[in-house]
C-alpha cells in the first residue's frame, strides 16, 4: 500500500509459505470467489493460483499504483480504497484472505481516514479515533463475505490487548460460526517487533458456536497449525475460549438481506399522484392509474392489503399514480388528462419528465416485497405489500428480499425490526431535522444489523400485534413483545445445540 494519506511503514509483506497456508486454511469451495482486499506485492494472489483458483474469481483491491508482479493472476483494481469499493460489493466473496495494512488512524488522513471512522462494529458504535487501520479493514471484509463463507486474516498482536480491539472481536465473533485464532509469541514480520495473530473465521452468518485458540512458538508452528485448520482438524494444543450461548445472537446487516430502493420517482407529485376526488373530476378510468403510497403516514400496518389501501383513499389520501397504458391512452379523459399536463398542468420542463419517453409513464420499481419510510418523526418499521400492484412513490422505500421467502419469513425480518436493539441502533443511525423529523438514506438502513434467527410460523402473529402496538404510539411494548419472541427462539436453538452436544458425547 503507498498513498500520500498512509504511511509506507504501514505495508507489511507476507512470506510466501504463511500466504500458502492460510489460503489453505479458508478451505475454498470450487467455484467459489475470493478476495484479497490490499493484494500489494500479490502474495495470497499468487497462492490462490497455485490452489486452482482462477483470474475470474478472484477480486484483488490496492490503492497502491501497479502493476504488481501477480496482476494478471486476479481481477485485479488499482488506485482504489477498499473500504469505498466495499460498500458497492458487500456480500458478494466467499472467502477473503488478508494482510491488511497495520496504522494508527491518528496517521491517516482525508477520506481515507473519514471512511474508516464511518465503519461500524456489531453494536452499532462506529470505529474509535484511537483504532488501529487494521480494523477498519478488518469489519469491513467481513461485510464482503457471503454466507456461510470464510475470512483469513494475520493481524497485530493488538488484537488481543488493545482496548479497541475487544468490540472488533465480538464483531467478528458474531458474524461466524466458528473462530480460531492462532498466536505466535515470536515476530514473523521484520518491521513488527511484537507477535502477530492468524484469525480464521468459518461460516459467515451462522449462529456463533465456538472460539478457539492456538498458542504456537514460530513461523514453522503456526504453518503447521494453519494446515491442522485446513484438514478440518483441531490443532494440538488448542483451548476452547467459549462454547457461544445465545443470546447474543449473530448478527447481519439487513442490506444482506433486502435490497432497499428508493419509490418511484414522478418528476411533479401534484400532476402524478392523485385521490379519489381528482380521480373522478377528471373521469379518469382505474386502468390509466396505479395504487400507491406516497406518505409516511399510510403505513398503517404490518401489512398493505386492498382494504387497507381503500380506506386510506376513501379518506382521500393521494393513493393514485397516473400511469396510462397504453390501450388506456385511447381514452377520452386520458387524452384530456395528458393535454392539460402539456399545456402547464405538469412541469414538463422537470429533469425526470424531460428525458423520459414517454414523459407521462413513470419508472416503476420492479417486485416489491414492503414498503418502509425514510423520513417521519417515528423509527422506521417494515409494512409488507399484500395488494397485487401496489408501488410507492419516491416519499418511501421499497423492500425486496434477495432471495424468495415465505410470508412467515417477511414476518419474521418484520419482528426483528421491532426488537430494542434494533431500534436502539436506528436510533443511532437517524438524522434529526426540524421538528423532530427521522431521515435515513437507504445506505443507513443497509448499515443496521439484525439479528439471525429462522423463520417461525407465528411470526405473523407476533408481526402484526407488535406493529399494532407501535402505531398505536406504545412503541415499548412492541419492542418489548419482539424481544420476548426472539429470546424464546434464541433459548430453544441453545437447548437444541445442548441436546445434540449430548447426544454426540454419548455416541
Amino acid at each position: 500500500m503507498s498513498h500520500e494519506h498512509v504511511p509506507q511503514s504501514a505495508t507489511v509483506y507476507t512470506p510466501p509459505e504463511l500466504a500458502f497456508a492460510m489460503v489453505a486454511a479458508a478451505r475454498g469451495k470450487p467455484g467459489a470467489l475470493w478476495l484479497d482486499p490490499c493484494v500489494g506485492d500479490g502474495a495470497f494472489v499468487a497462492q490462490m493460483a497455485i490452489h486452482g483458483v482462477q483470474a475470474a474469481q478472484i477480486s484483488a483491491i490496492d490503492i497502491a499504483p501497479g502493476p504488481g508482479a501477480a496482476e494478471n493472476l486476479a481481477r485485479t483494481v488499482r488506485e482504489t480504497d477498499f473500504l469505498e469499493w466495499a460498500a458497492e460489493h458487500r456480500a458478494t466473496v466467499d472467502h477473503v484472505v488478508m494482510n491488511p495494512p497495520y496504522a494508527a488512524l491518528s496517521r491517516i488522513q482525508g477520506k481515507l481516514l473519514d471512511r474508516a471512522l464511518d465503519v461500524r462494529m456489531s453494536d452499532g458504535h462506529r470505529l474509535p479515533s484511537k483504532a488501529n487501520y487494521w480494523a477498519a479493514f478488518l469489519l469491513t471484509a467481513i461485510d464482503c463475505v457471503r454466507e456461510d463463507g470464510s475470512l483469513v486474516a494475520v493481524l497485530p498482536a493488538a488484537w488481543d490487548f488493545a482496548t479497541y480491539a475487544r468490540k472488533v472481536r465480538e464483531t467478528v465473533e458474531r458474524a461466524f460460526g466458528e473462530i480460531i485464532v492462532v498466536r505466535c509469541a515470536s515476530p514473523l514480520f521484520p518491521q513488527v517487533q511484537e507477535g502477530v495473530v492468524v484469525v480464521v473465521a468459518f461460516g459467515r452468518g451462522a449462529q456463533s458456536r465456538t472460539s478457539r485458540r492456538v498458542e504456537v512458538a514460530g513461523l514453522t508452528e503456526m504453518i503447521a497449525a494453519l494446515e491442522q485448520i485446513a484438514l478440518g482438524r483441531v490443532p494440538p494444543g488448542t483451548v476452547t475460549m467459549r462454547a457461544f450461548a445465545p443470546p447474543p445472537l449473530a448478527l447481519r446487516r439487513l442490506d444482506e438481506i433486502v435490497h432497499i430502493h428508493i419509490g418511484a420517482v414522478t418528476g411533479d407529485a401534484s400532476y402524478f399522484l392523485l385521490n379519489e376526488d381528482e380521480r373522478r373530476k377528471w373521469q379518469l378510468p382505474q386502468s390509466a392509474l396505479r395504487p400507491t403510497l406516497s406518505r409516511s403516514k399510510h403505513l398503517v400496518s404490518a401489512g398493505i392489503g386492498r382494504k387497507e389501501w381503500a380506506n386510506l383513499r376513501d379518506e382521500g389520501a393521494r393513493v393514485w399514480m397516473f400511469w396510462p397504458t397504453n390501450s388506456a391512452l385511447r381514452h377520452r379523459a386520458v387524452r384530456a388528462y395528458l393535454k392539460h399536463g402539456r399545456e402547464g398542468g405538469c412541469n414538463m420542463a422537470a429533469h425526470k419528465i424531460a428525458k423520459r419517453d414517454p414523459w407521462h409513464r413513470t419508472p416503476l420499481p420492479g417486485r416489491v416485497d414492503g414498503f418502509m419510510s425514510g423520513m417521519s418523526k417515528r423509527l422506521p418499521f417494515l409494512a409488507l405489500r399484500d395488494m397485487p400492484g401496489l408501488t410507492a412513490s419516491n416519499t418511501l422505500y421499497v423492500i425486496r428480499f434477495k432471495r424468495r421467502v415465505t410470508e412467515a419469513e417477511k414476518a419474521t425480518l418484520g419482528v426483528l425490526l421491532l426488537t430494542s436493539s434494533v431500534r436502539r441502533e436506528l436510533a443511532r443511525h437517524a438524522r434529526v431535522y426540524a421538528d423532530g423529523l427521522l431521515k435515513f438514506e437507504p445506505s443507513d438502513l443497509g448499515g443496521v444489523r439484525i439479528p439471525v434467527v429462522g423463520a417461525c410460523e407465528d411470526a405473523v402473529r407476533v408481526f402484526r400485534d407488535a406493529t399494532v402496538l407501535l402505531l398505536a404510539g406504545r412503541e415499548a411494548e412492541a419492542s418489548t413483545m419482539a424481544d420476548v419472541w426472539v429470546e424464546g427462539i434464541a433459548t430453544s436453538i441453545a437447548d437444541e445445540n445442548r441436546t445434540t452436544s449430548a447426544k454426540r458425547a454419548v455416541a
